[in-house]
């Protein structure tokens, strides 16, 4: 295959991660999270009435009794903080409590983002919560951590996140064979290298490239002047939705097959 797809590919991504052992190598070199009882939940968030929007995170989990959601996110598409609130009102209602629970057990909700683009911070890593303007934690149970790709240098091997980062960011298998030497990272590597050999993976991978360039494309051109913005928005929309059917059902065929390897 003339292109390698590396980690910010969508597909190669919840591949990869829906590995638990692969998850947990993720959650501690990129969040400093240690995991001890880790288990998939269905992405698909639960909608209470037809009216409601459908929404579909990239991997949803329970660890150590929280529900995280984990989201990789390549484009800056405008609305990113919105749909995050979205989806942690979903979770919330969905996995917050059960019938007959007091309050007080509601479960902690983290949002881990993976970010390709610059948000609002320098930081390589933002931390988000509920706090009063004199900065008390107002709700210690809500908490998203943010973890920038852009602010690591990937050529700065004295950097922590080094390697995993080139993971993500270096699309040259032969560089990255040279540059990851940690043994988990190793491991995740190969697994990379055997998706992108597979013909079906690489073009389910490829598929994806396609529609996040277009998309790419035509948010660039919703945003980039004035003139005709109506116009354009109502093509980028169409597109778009279209786009978003496809990532849909790939997430869709993601859970089903990690169903049917878990029953």
């Amino acid at each position: 295959m003339s292109k390698f797809y590396t980690l910010l590919n969508d597909h190669l991504f919840k591949k990869i991660f829906t590995e638990e052992k692969y998850l947990k190598v993720l959650l501690l070199n990129l969040f400093d999270v240690k995991t001890n009882n880790l288990k998939l939940l269905n992405p698909e968030l639960i909608i209470s009435n037809k009216n409601e929007k459908v929404g579909i995170v990239d991997l949803l989990l329970e660890i150590d009794n929280d529900i995280v959601i984990l989201e990789l996110q390549n484009l800056n598409e405008h609305n990113f903080k919105d749909r995050l609130l979205y989806y942690t009102s979903k979770i919330i209602s969905n996995y917050g409590l059960k019938e007959g629970d007091n309050y007080q057990n509601l479960k902690s909700i983290k949002v881990y983002v993976i970010l390709n683009y610059s948000l609002d911070n320098e930081n390589i890593k933002s931390i988000v919560k509920l706090k009063y303007l004199n900065n008390k934690i107002f709700n210690n149970k809500l908490e998203l951590k943010i973890f920038d790709l852009t602010k690591v240098n990937i050529n700065n091997k004295k950097s922590k996140y080094y390697e995993i980062v080139n993971m993500f960011k270096t699309d040259d298998l032969k560089k990255l064979k040279q540059i990851i030497s940690k043994e988990e990272l190793k491991e995740i590597l190969i697994t990379m290298e055997k998706y992108n050999q597979e013909e079906s993976e690489w073009k389910k991978m490829e598929d994806i490239y396609n529609m996040m360039m277009n998309e790419k494309v035509d948010y660039s051109a919703a945003y980039e002047d004035g003139i005709n913005v109506g116009k354009r928005e109502g093509i980028a929309i169409g597109k778009i939705e279209g786009i978003s059917q496809g990532i849909n059902q790939e997430k869709n065929n993601v859970v089903k097959n990690m169903l049917a390897k878990k029953s």
